[in-house]
């Protein structure tokens, strides 16, 4: 499977906690951008004749992809038939919204142009949470812009939600859990807060002015989990839960290493065995598209066995899917058997069918197994391995 992904940089206003490459931006600069994003796609789409008609499924995220106006938003979805995709036969395809931004008209762009499938940034259902956060929108506005979603017919919604938040208890996560649960919608994101020390909350946490319980971390997670699950979302990868068949098709290409094509500042893809990205900020994107986009702008990894070998490991684990030693096999590799039983014991692990699968709190010490198992990777007989 191909996928698409377009990042949108801009936002009306950063959040406390975010690492992403987002900033608010005037008109003309937005104009800018959809200028560039068009040309990044044009001048791809001449290097690789085609590639836009494979595309099966896209994800437009950011940023905030819905601060742009219904009708940048329609000249973005233009940019994107122009390059070659028809939007019409996607398997699925994904904008994010945040609910001060979530409104009838933007909406019905989306959904004209070819929008299947709507994530909301809800992140939680408490005001004072959200205040401690730098949130944009109060709880009201977040309820308005997800029925309004919900509303929309044929339209598969997603809802974001975060734990572990400054002054958030146990409690105040699983009442978040439940009322979201309650409501027909088919996924819900669950994120743990990472603090980076140098954005404004990690600041404020390092002067004492705001504080998180990280003691409760893995408490929260593992009783978030039960919630969700007792509810019907069931944990198909590490941070997120569907109802049955509301999996992201966009995400789990993915974990399962499918290609993706990706543009934006910052956007990393995965194309012909080589894992790129863009400039990060958005200046040097900018030279880089006016540039005519050269290879030798993009930070550029090509896998090696052993890189191929990480991945295979690390991403499959990240799902209830799990990993198939076979795939091992398959590439000259196999774990040390004492390796997986080591996890197992501990019960991290559960083997059967060949194949192995995180369980209980192994979730939340993943990339220890992680690393555990491909340390202990042995080559096949007269095979390369890792």
């Amino acid at each position: 499977m191909l996928g698409l992904y377009i990042h949108v940089p801009f936002c009306a206003k950063i959040c406390d906690y975010c690492d992403f490459h987002a900033f608010s931006a005037p008109e003309w600069l937005q104009l800018e951008y959809l200028e560039l994003i068009s040309r990044e796609m044009s001048v791809f789409a001449e290097r690789h004749l085609g590639v836009f008609s494979r595309v099966e499924t896209l994800y437009i995220g950011g940023g905030t992809p819905s601060v742009l106006s219904p009708e940048r938003l329609a000249r973005l979805f233009g940019a994107i038939a122009d390059a070659g995709v028809d939007m019409a036969v996607l398997k699925e395809a994904t904008m994010e919204f945040n609910p001060e931004s979530c409104d009838a008209e933007r909406v019905a762009v989306a959904l004209g142009a070819g929008i299947t499938r709507a994530s909301l940034g809800l992140q939680t259902l408490s005001d004072d949470l959200l205040s401690r956060v730098g949130r944009r929108h109060d709880v009201a506005t977040g309820r308005r812009a997800l029925d309004l979603l919900l509303s929309q017919k044929g339209l598969r919604v997603n809802a974001d939600l975060m734990f572990n938040l400054p002054g958030q208890g146990i409690d105040d996560m699983l009442a978040d859990v439940e009322w979201l649960t309650g409501r027909p919608l088919g996924h819900v994101s669950f994120y743990g807060l990472k603090v980076d020390p140098t954005r404004r909350l990690g600041r404020r946490i390092a002067k004492g002015e705001e504080s998180v319980d990280e003691d409760l971390y893995a408490d929260m997670y593992l009783r978030g989990v039960e919630k969700l699950e007792s509810r019907g979302f069931m944990r198909y990868e590490t941070s997120n839960f569907a109802r049955a068949g509301e999996e992201s098709l966009h995400n789990l290409n993915y974990w399962q290493r499918g290609e993706y094509l990706a543009f934006g500042p910052s956007a990393h893809g995965y194309f012909g065995g080589v894992r790129f990205s863009a400039p990060e900020k958005y200046a040097p994107w900018r030279e880089y598209v006016k540039g005519g986009c050269p290879e030798t702008s993009l930070m550029l990894d090509r896998l090696s066995p052993e890189d191929e070998i990480a991945e295979i490991i690390q991403l499959s684990l990240r799902t209830r899917y799990g990993l198939p030693l076979d795939a091992l096999r398959e590439r000259g590799t196999s774990i040390a058997p004492e390796a997986i039983d080591r996890w197992i014991s501990k019960g991290y692990l559960e083997q059967s069918q060949g194949t192995i699968r995180l369980v209980g709190e192994g979730w939340l010490f993943m990339d220890t197994v992680v690393l555990d198992l491909y340390s202990n990777c042995t080559p096949s007989v007269n095979e390369k391995g890792c």
